[in-house]
């Protein structure tokens, strides 16, 4: 039993060449004799037994041939096969003695694809080494496995016609980018096995990319999980220029990082075969389709050609959630600058009839937050160094002479007050921030700082409207500002109290 310690190298997995159909019994038992011999280098077995579940169920010996006299009651995925199931056939096999056996499931993604079983009569022969071995020979052999399958289901590659109708009852049912593409994801898988199904439109900067398919709705670029920089994937310089991408085998290629969509792969797994076609609609640049698998050299000239068919049936569809999304964030808009004038309005009525700035700054904030998706309202304030600040909440009732002076140099506050910058918008997971001047006379004495929960929550469209906002709050401020800025008055000697 070799330590486990040690881990071995893979053995050479051969080829199997499916051609146009699906291979016949005697090219399925040729690949098992040659599959059986190159993992005897390294595994030495009495008993090399390879099942494959084809789509319509059940269970299809590929080898050896005899082992089909014994009737052996091969676990069937429902929808897995478990390790409990896997042992259960091992201890069967054991009982007509053999010394040492294993039994996996194939699995590919997320689907069983077959069974692997190997036996020895030398007594603990397998241990934790060759088991981890024996689990990289099967994760080896998932993709031509998988391959077989599909072909079995549909044998014919597919055409516009059966993927657009396939389609259609998604492009009904789906209620969002994530749900359609996964739909999408399985009606290609029946002719083009992948592991990996990636929908990338361009992102809210230059050279970024976004996730379409793993969106879950709402406007896109709404969580910048699902943004990819251009330093960590350059689509563009990928392409070159032409319209489709295959790369049959990643692992030497420097522009593609080994944890690319690592999250869609088994533990441990890199792409290694890669697909893609750049999608376009009405004259432009939709979006780039990928697939990928974990296996190098899956993929032939046949593919590229399905996955090209396919992003001609997807461009108007990824076009129309992009367009519908902006629509929802225009009317958004529209309904905010029509709103504004009223809000704008009784802003000022209840700063001309409030006497007490805590409860003005109050109310300015629930106008404030009738108006725009905001959490919270700050105004900071300059007092007397150019380079720090008091934060004033909503209702707070202390001096501001007691409150703590905050340093802004260097933050995005501190570049709108030194006037670097008109107005800065920070977003991250949590919190979005809009800030802008609070100007007087030509003079920037603070600033309003507005945060919104979550990406994007409140963006560079806002800052017509709180700008004005700002410039109406600002004289109050100001006049605030300036009795808090005076000297305490000194009373006449004959008025001091002793």
């Amino acid at each position: 039993m070799t330590d486990a310690r040690a881990p071995q190298p893979l053995p050479l997995i051969p080829l199997l060449r499916a051609g146009e159909g699906v291979p016949d019994r005697d090219v399925l038992a040729t690949w098992h004799e040659a599959l059986a011999e190159s993992i005897g280098v390294e595994l030495p077995h009495d008993l090399f037994a390879l099942w494959l579940y084809p789509p319509g169920g059940g269970a299809e010996l590929i080898g050896p041939e005899a082992l089909a006299e014994d009737e052996l009651p091969v676990p069937l995925p429902h929808p897995r096969v478990t390790d409990e199931q896997a042992n259960a056939l091992g201890d069967i096999v054991a009982r007509a003695g053999y010394g040492s056996v294993v039994s996996l499931a194939i699995r590919f993604g997320s689907v069983e694809v077959g069974l692997l079983l190997v036996a020895s009569l030398t007594p603990d022969r397998y241990g934790a080494a060759e088991r981890a071995l024996l689990g990289g020979v099967a994760d080896a052999i998932a993709p031509t496995l998988a391959r077989i399958t599909h072909q079995q289901s549909a044998p014919q590659p597919a055409t516009v016609g059966d993927l657009g109708a396939e389609l259609a009852h998604a492009w009904i049912e789906a209620r969002s980018p994530r749900d359609f593409f996964a739909l999408a994801s399985e009606v290609l898988g029946r002719s083009l096995p992948h592991e990996v199904f990636e929908v990338l439109i361009p992102g809210p900067a230059p050279g970024q990319q976004y996730r379409l398919g793993a969106h879950p709705g709402g406007p896109p670029w709404a969580d910048p999980q699902l943004v990819i920089g251009k330093d960590r994937l350059d689509l563009f310089g990928l392409f070159a220029g032409e319209p489709t991408l295959e790369v049959a085998d990643a692992a030497g290629d420097s522009r593609l990082p080994p944890d690319l969509f690592a999250e869609e792969l088994a533990a441990g797994q890199r792409i290694r075969t890669l697909l893609g076609v750049r999608v376009t609609s009405a004259g432009h640049l939709a979006a780039h389709l990928l697939v990928g698998a974990s296996r190098p050299g899956l993929y032939r000239a046949e593919d590229l050609t399905t996955l090209t068919r396919l992003g001609n049936i997807l461009g108007p569809k990824i076009d129309g959630y992009v367009l519908a999304s902006q629509l929802n964030v225009l009317r958004k808009q529209l309904v905010t600058l029509r709103s504004a004038p009223a809000h704008l309005s009784r802003v000022a009525d209840m700063l001309a009839t409030t006497a007490q700035f805590a409860e003005a700054t109050r109310r300015l904030a629930e106008e404030t937050r009738s108006m725009l998706p905001c959490e919270r309202l700050t105004l900071a304030i300059r007092l007397t160094d150019a380079d720090r600040v008091v934060l004033v909440e909503p209702g707070e009732s202390k001096h501001w002479a007691d409150l703590p002076l905050v340093p802004v140099s260097g933050t995005p506050l501190g570049r709108v007050l030194s006037g670097e910058a008109g107005d800065v918008v920070t977003e991250s997971p949590k919190v979005t921030e809009l800030i802008v001047p609070l100007r007087v006379a030509g003079r920037t004495v603070g600033a309003l700082v507005l945060a919104g929960r979550g990406f994007g929550t409140i963006g560079p469209s806002d800052v017509a409207p709180v700008q004005q906002l700002a410039d109406l709050v600002a004289p109050y401020v100001e006049l605030v500002r300036r009795a808090v800025m005076l000297p305490a008055p000194v009373s006449p000697g004959w008025k001091r109290v002793p």
